[in-house]
């Protein structure tokens, strides 16, 4: 590093020594000085300025005494004032240096403070997009005429869907000429500046519809000027069937429950003016219903079924089943046969089984037509019990059949024909077979009636 001074100076020395030889001819050569002073010159270093200074002075005051030549009185005038111009241009270069030296540090720490903003920023964009992908919400910001600025995936996915699984109108594009039911969709409202909060919108038909919920605030200006809008659809389909399932539950058990009670209360009248040993017996029955439907109620809603198993003959709980049966069938004139393969043995709990096959005998004489046959079969086969219930009755469509063990749940066809039930008897088998290790399933179709199969491990 010492290269970068020692060999300006000797470039001072060299320029003041061809200047002396040449007299007045080369004087002019005494400005080639003036590279190597701003060389030294333009630097931070106090030093290497005082250098700049005193290397031309050296220079020019060493020369003649070098070259041995006398330094006439007219010549200290110049050998006075070229080192003072050269001082001059030294520090008038340091300036200028310090001065650049100085904005270019300011522009590196801006410049560093622009990369550290970038990265802030860069983190903040890809925390936001993270968010915005990993919510279950649609969330769409629009400009002030409707066009998109920022969408996550869920609301491109369901504007997607809008387009091609209905015909109805998207609620997640905005129409160019909306018509008077269009000008109240939410997108609508929002380009138009509107604020609003849980306005429900449905698309589709039927089983395909789904609803959604749509608030929206908008974007203004420092001036108040409208920027355009934000816009968040949460889809509540679940919680819209959720709440209908639980108004049709609160029908059905209210009327399941209202039936044997309202009996009970007018026979318990009757006895008060006309006792009559018969009544009791009525009174009996419809409590045993009622104690029987809020059992079901309890094990249908209890997370963990007790099982006391034990070997149990399985064929005789389904004749003793189809025995218990028969009066209801024979109401109905419905006629119930058998097809049982032999004593069939299994390892479960003779009252919790003799339960799912009431049910599901229940239920297929309860949806049989009048003069049918329901046919109930049992087999062993591989190490497990086979069972199955098959009717001629109303039979289900493909959507109440993916619905047909959920809780509560009645086909609108049963609820239509007044049929009773508290739509319990499915979940409640699947419950008790599932808790032995077997599997329940279905197959019908509608007007073609229903086919139960029971699967369990001996």
């Amino acid at each position: 590093m010492w290269s970068f001074v020692f060999i300006p100076v000797l470039d001072c020395l060299a320029v003041g020594l061809l200047r002396e030889v040449g007299g007045p001819v080369l004087s002019v050569v005494g400005l080639a000085m003036a590279f190597p002073v701003i060389w030294l010159s333009v630097s931070a270093s106090k030093i290497r300025v005082a250098v700049a200074i005193l290397a031309p002075l050296c220079a020019t005051v060493a020369s003649p005494f070098v070259l041995g030549h006398e330094v006439e009185r007219s010549e200290l005038i110049r050998m006075i004032i070229f080192p003072a111009i050269m001082a001059g241009l030294a520090l008038s270069g340091h300036a200028v240096a310090r001065g650049l030296i100085k904005h270019g540090e300011r522009l590196d720490r801006k410049d560093r403070e622009l990369v550290r903003l970038h990265g802030a920023t860069k983190e903040h964009a890809q925390l936001l997009d993270t968010v915005l992908e990993t919510v279950n919400v649609g969330v769409w910001a629009m400009d002030a005429n409707g066009a998109d600025i920022l969408t996550n995936r869920r609301l491109r996915a369901d504007r997607s869907w809008v387009q091609e699984s209905t015909n109805a109108a998207n609620p997640f594009t905005v129409v160019t000429e909306p018509s008077d039911e269009e000008r109240n969709n939410p997108a609508d409202l929002a380009v138009r500046g509107a604020s609003f909060t849980n306005r429900l919108v449905r698309v589709g038909d039927g089983e395909k519809q789904r609803t959604f919920s749509a608030a929206s605030r908008p974007l203004l200006g420092d001036a108040g000027q409208l920027k355009g809008s934000i816009i968040a659809f949460t889809d509540v389909t679940a919680l819209v069937k959720a709440q209908t399932a639980r108004d049709k539950f609160v029908a059905t058990i209210s009327h399941e429950l209202r039936t044997p009670l309202t009996s009970i209360l007018g026979y318990l009248e009757i006895l008060d003016s006309q006792p009559n040993p018969a009544f009791m017996g009525i009174i009996e029955r419809n409590a045993e219903r009622l104690l029987t439907l809020v059992n079901d109620l309890l094990l249908v809603a209890s997370e963990d079924l007790e099982l006391r198993r034990r070997p149990t003959n399985v064929s005789e709980l389904l004749q003793e089943a189809v025995r218990n049966a028969k009066p209801a069938a024979a109401a109905r004139g419905i006629t119930i046969a058998m097809r049982i393969h032999g004593n069939v043995a299994a390892d479960v709990d003779p009252g919790q089984f003799s339960k799912a096959i009431d049910q599901l005998l229940s239920n297929a004489i309860k949806f049989s037509p009048e003069g049918t046959q329901v046919v109930i079969g049992l087999r062993g086969n591989n190490g497990e019990v086979e069972l199955s219930v098959m009717d001629h009755g109303i039979g289900m469509t493909e959507e109440e059949q993916d619905e047909a063990f959920t809780k509560f749940f009645r086909a609108d066809q049963a609820m239509e024909s007044a049929i009773p039930g508290a739509g319990l008897g499915l979940p409640l088998s699947k419950a008790i077979i599932e808790a032995h290790g077997g599997t329940i399933g279905l197959n019908s179709r509608p007007g073609a009636g229903t086919t139960v199969t029971v699967t369990v491990p001996r």
